[in-house]
């Protein structure tokens, strides 16, 4: 027998109650996804045991802070900001830097799924814009792979050991101008917004984004050698890898020069960095650090009652950070 359909009301305005609508918005307030589900799932079967099948937003919400304050307390008070926020203007944009092979762009897809953002950029995408735009004689070191940069294509006097960190500083610097674009237009239009890439170096990102409460800006790192080196196997047989894993084995050196650079720009920027060992605790993690972000931007949002359950169509913001593990 099919579910009898529950209407929530808010303000004259009716829409059927849905459980998956109410698991997202408890997840962006950094709930974690089993504990959304449940507690969504727990109010609609009460409702329903009730018979009551229309309902006030209001009442809904009061038993979901009923439920989550049980389980997490700090997640009540965020899921109020996130309330606050669902109408005002103010963009989140997150940005997740990191190594090739440590999951930027897994994380990045998932993040945006579980703060319904709508919009993810890779760092490697601008990059190929800016190939197309700039010949190989005029600008070689962006027609080559970070960790394929040798010192001719520097153009300058260095060592050979230091010719692909000095390249990947100089690449990531002219990919960060098409960076600052994005951005910029996300933050003048409100459009919430993943970036993610190799090429997000704390020290290299624009300064202005590292303290702009609108920005979250964080790396992914993988300490283990040997994990970081078993990622890009398991992603071939996965995934269609653009290139075999031994040709990134072959260049693992270079790879973890540029992997370490990263994380010790992070500690000189005191910016978030985030060990990637498991995708769903890494996730969690990036979550929370945006949903504490949250209340500060939301301090600074308009106070308008905002539909929680009328359906989520707006994404969300980020944060500057401090060191932190996951797994």
């Amino acid at each position: 027998m099919a579910e009898r359909e529950i209407t929530i009301v808010k303000g004259g305005r009716q829409t059927p109650f849905s459980r998956g609508i109410l698991a997202q918005t408890l997840a962006q307030a950094g709930a974690g996804p089993e504990m959304a589900h449940q507690i969504a799932s727990e109010v609609r079967a009460e409702l329903a045991a009730e018979q009551r099948f229309t309902v006030e937003e209001e009442e809904v919400l009061a038993r979901v802070r009923e439920k989550l304050v049980k389980k997490d307390a700090i997640a009540v008070g965020r899921l109020d900001k996130w309330r606050i926020l669902r109408e005002s203007s103010e963009p989140v944009v997150v940005l997740i830097g990191g190594a090739t092979g440590v999951g930027t762009s897994t994380l990045a897809a998932d993040v945006a799924r579980r703060l319904n953002i709508q919009s993810v950029v890779g760092t490697d995408s601008i990059r190929e814009v800016l190939r197309h735009a700039i010949s190989p004689d005029l600008l070689p070191i962006l027609h080559k792979s970070s960790y394929e940069i040798k010192r001719q294509d520097v153009r300058v006097p260095v060592e050979e050991e230091e010719a692909v960190l000095f390249g990947f500083r100089e690449q990531a610097a002219r990919v960060s101008v098409g960076v600052e674009a994005i951005v910029d237009r996300g933050l003048k239009e409100g459009t919430n917004l993943v970036i993610e890439g190799v090429h997000l170096v704390p020290e290299i990102i624009p300064a202005r984004y590292l303290d702009h409460p609108n920005v979250c800006t964080l790396v992914v790192h993988l300490s283990d050698e040997n994990v970081h080196r078993s990622r890009f196997y398991i992603r071939a047989l996965g995934t269609a890898m653009r290139r075999p894993a031994e040709e990134y084995i072959s260049h693992f050196q270079q790879i973890r020069q540029i992997h370490d650079y990263i994380i010790e720009s992070a500690g000189r920027a005191r910016v978030n960095a985030v060990e990637n060992i498991s995708i769903e605790n890494t996730s969690d993690a990036v979550v929370e650090i945006v949903a504490n972000r949250v209340s500060g931007i939301a301090e600074r949002a308009e106070r308008r009652a905002s539909p929680l359950l009328m359906g989520v169509d707006t994404p969300r913001r980020g944060v500057p950070l401090s060191r932190t593990k996951s797994g």
